[in-house]
């Protein structure tokens, strides 16, 4: 089946974007898709390309990784979020819906209260943005969760593409997968979370043990 996505790039002043993206229809909002820590787009093929037979997608690669290149040190969620304000200049978006996973989500955070009067709707889907448990504390659950992801469906995408495209990020774009693990444990954005001014919708799995569902959806919920 050929797929309803082609491969993009966009050359800022300081770094290079990659993203795919679906056809544009004139009367579709466009969904901006913001990957997780340490990847990229690729892992989301299956569900970039169920969503794209419905609605214009845009799924960049985070400035630094995988194939957006950028060799500086990205500190903060704002400084990410305003790398991809400047690639939605380019691509002259003036309204969209935004969907957040795990780091993506705490830029999409960001974004959606710098620019508020374009952005649609919100999802976070796992996300960050509330500080987690130390770096002692998360390891263990982290080992157990993958350890875990082994006997799940889909085992290409746990055992081949996450791990080759993390890998890669890890060997190239080591100090900004460090940094990103750094602003994702304890970058606390919950003061943001009033000012999102659009429809915000929370997804969540009850077996995520990194970003547990008892301590971040309560908190996100308190506060949106």
């Amino acid at each position: 089946m050929k797929s309803q996505l082609t491969n993009h790039r966009v050359d800022l002043q300081d770094c290079t974007i990659f993203y795919q993206q679906s056809r544009l229809e004139s009367s579709s909002i466009p969904i901006l898709l913001l990957h997780g820590w340490g990847i990229s787009t690729e892992p989301y093929q299956e569900v970039l390309e169920l969503l794209a037979q419905h609605h214009t997608i845009i799924a960049p690669d985070l400035p630094s990784f995988a194939r957006s290149t950028y060799s500086g040190l990205i500190s903060d969620y704002v400084t990410y979020s305003k790398f991809l304000l400047q690639f939605l200049s380019v691509l002259d978006l003036q309204q969209f819906h935004v969907v957040g996973h795990s780091f993506g989500g705490g830029i999409a955070i960001t974004l959606s209260t710098l620019v508020p009067e374009k952005v649609r709707s919100v999802i976070l889907i796992d996300s960050t943005g509330i500080p987690t448990p130390s770096i002692p504390e998360m390891i263990p659950r982290r080992a157990i969760e993958m350890t875990a992801q082994l006997f799940l469906p889909r085992l290409r995408l746990k055992l081949v593409d996450i791990p080759l495209v993390f890998s890669y990020n890890l060997l190239f774009n080591t100090k900004n997968v460090i940094q990103g693990l750094l602003i994702s444990l304890y970058e606390d954005i919950s003061h943001l979370l009033p000012k999102i001014q659009a429809p915000c919708l929370l997804v969540w799995s009850e077996k995520d043990l990194t970003t547990p569902l008892d301590f971040h959806a309560s908190s996100l919920r308190s506060h949106l």
